[in-house]
């Protein structure tokens, strides 16, 4: 049975830097929010919330102090939380470019 700890580290620590882009970008784009782009408002909104849910998610897992009989799998579960987490925001950012080129061309 493989154990994490060695994992554990490099975790946190990548969860903590995109968490802290997250917020510093989002403490810019929510002076704004809401008053002129109302749909792409609510898709940077939506992802936001979602990633930093799933981000938080990682942290509580990979900081518990007793992890599961099956630590491979409870790791594998929790890396693909992370990676939904990092992944919503650049998703949603082609959405809004995907949006404004069409509104370019209309």
């Amino acid at each position: 049975m493989a154990d994490i700890q060695d994992y554990r580290q490099p975790m946190v620590t990548a969860s903590g830097i995109f968490l802290g882009f997250l917020l510093n970008a989002t403490n810019v784009w929510i002076r704004d929010a809401f008053t002129k782009h109302l749909f792409r408002d609510l898709v940077l909104g939506i992802s936001i919330t979602i990633s930093l849910a799933f981000l938080l998610l990682v942290l509580v897992r990979i900081l518990r102090m007793k992890y599961p009989t099956e630590p491979t799998k409870f790791y594998r579960k929790t890396m693909v939380f992370f990676l939904i987490g990092i992944t919503i925001p650049f998703v949603a950012f082609v959405i809004i470019m995907i949006e404004k080129f069409v509104a370019s061309i209309s």
